[in-house]
């Protein structure tokens, strides 16, 4: 049997919500009646959560302001330490070599790195803990920090008239969206939405009334080496039973290696910690170890060796957020929707301001914890 390999953990943020955990909460119809001792609604507890920096027990926490801050800095740092100097190797930067030696898996091809881009990603992670303003790149992680936040503001109002068990939430993978380091900077957020906007048209999803949103993540097996993309959605149940068609439609939609299902759905019960599931703040290392012969994937989240994960954060520099969603059924200008879904629309394409913020494409940036309403 072999030993996970281990990393640093990253700052606790969202964490999966377990099918048995879902199992075994009370199953009830979403009734705003249900949150009046909460505040009146879903979204006012989750309002009064956020102002308390997402600690309450039993709901699904957001990283502090310090704390997003602090991945920041850590970010910036290590991307220093990655960029290193060029030249032979010197006591000035001996420790930093000798650190990116022990990071990277000695079997791993180390990825070519754009050293002008990642020294410019630094400079603006640096000058975001400096101002206190998030940089406009989803390689902050202040900058993700108040995306979800509001995103999770938005979806919760936008599925308000929803009970929990009319809706589902899913998780969708498919086998074309492994990429290895080689690989991964020759595909964008915006080819692989256009590629899932498909695979949803030929297999008759979006004929099926009701909508779907859907967030891209990404995950590193340092065993193998390859990325591993995949949707968060949450939609309708009906919905949801039709993805399952992807299966028999698209022949890349088949199990892992491990034995995970390409599309995995979960009934709604917490949506709180379901719905801020959806967008993450970060890529997380899990390793593919050998257990009883089998290929077992460790599910604590780990961070990802460099210089691997100054990559991932290069091509979350390059996505926008608008790329990374996907949306079908819930509002659009052409069939319009309710207001609630049209907000969510607006703030996706970053031109809806909510609670003060510019949206996830606003050039101004918001200030830290000015999302927490």
């Amino acid at each position: 049997m072999m030993t996970p390999t281990k990393f640093p953990c990253l700052p606790a943020t969202s964490a999966e919500v377990s099918p048995k955990r879902l199992k075994r909460s009370k199953e009830r119809p979403h009734d705003p009646a249900h949150y009046k001792h909460l505040g009146g609604t879903c979204r006012d507890q989750f309002d009064a959560n956020a102002a308390a920096t997402m600690i309450t027990p039993g709901v699904e926490r957001f990283e502090t302001e310090q704390e997003a801050a602090r991945e920041d800095r850590l970010r910036a740092r290590q991307a220093r330490r990655v960029l290193n100097q060029p030249g032979l190797t010197n006591w000035i930067n001996w420790n930093d070599r000798q650190w990116l030696s022990r990071q990277c898996p000695r079997h791993l091809k180390r990825p070519l790195l754009d050293h002008e881009a990642l020294g410019s990603l630094a400079e603006r992670l640096e000058a975001g803990n400096t101002s206190g303003f998030s940089p406009t790149t989803l390689a902050s992680s202040m900058r993700m920090r108040l995306i979800r936040q509001d995103l999770s503001r938005a979806l919760l109002d936008g599925f308000e008239g929803y009970a929990d068990d009319e809706l589902r939430t899913v998780t969708v993978i498919y086998s074309g969206w492994a990429y290895t380091p080689d690989t991964l900077d020759a595909v964008t957020a915006e080819q692989i939405k256009g590629q899932f906007r498909q695979h949803l048209n030929r297999a008759g999803v979006t004929r099926v009334p009701g909508p779907l949103f859907a967030v891209l993540h990404g995950e590193f097996e340092p065993t193998s080496g390859v990325y591993q993309l995949h949707y968060h959605v949450v939609t309708t149940a009906a919905k949801a039973a039709a993805l399952m068609k992807l299966l028999a439609t698209i022949a890349g939609y088949k199990a892992t290696a491990t034995g995970a299902a390409p599309v995995r759905r979960s009934r709604v019960g917490d949506r709180l910690r379901q719905f801020t599931y959806l967008a993450k703040g970060y890529w997380p290392g899990k390793p593919v170890v050998e257990i009883d012969g089998k290929p077992k994937r460790v599910r604590k989240h780990g961070r990802i060796p460099e210089p691997f994960g100054a990559q991932v954060l290069l091509w979350l520099d390059r996505q926008s957020f608008a790329d990374l969603v996907v949306m079908t059924d819930c509002w659009s200008p052409r069939n319009g929707g309710i207001e609630a879904m049209r907000a969510l629309y607006l703030f996706v394409q970053g031109r809806g301001k909510r609670n003060g913020s510019a949206g996830p494409s606003g050039a101004a940036g918001g200030r830290l914890g000015g999302a927490d309403g």
